[in-house]
């Protein structure tokens, strides 16, 4: 599960440039977590989860598509915001 991650991490990095990402298991068999972008600024949430959705359904099979949890996207400022609640 490992390789996914990191294949899903390199995936993202290469399609969101600057993004910080945690990815973590999300069961056993599945991967799920939040991406951080300065590129989502401006963009409502439905937006980003396309985007995201996107790239995954353009990059990974059928069967890796099913690995991906739910992936959060946020700006740097409502991280911040997130992290002093």
């Amino acid at each position: 599960m490992e390789d996914f991650i990191q294949k899903l991490n390199t995936l993202l990095i290469a399609n969101f440039p600057g993004a910080e990402l945690e990815l973590e298991l999300a069961g056993p068999r599945r991967v799920g977590g939040l991406m951080v972008w300065d590129g989502f600024i401006g963009q409502e949430q439905i937006d980003r989860q396309k985007a995201l959705w996107q790239v995954i359904r353009s990059s990974l099979s059928p069967e890796e598509q099913l690995r991906v949890s739910a992936v959060l996207t946020m700006t740097p400022e409502e991280m911040a915001a997130a992290r002093h609640e």
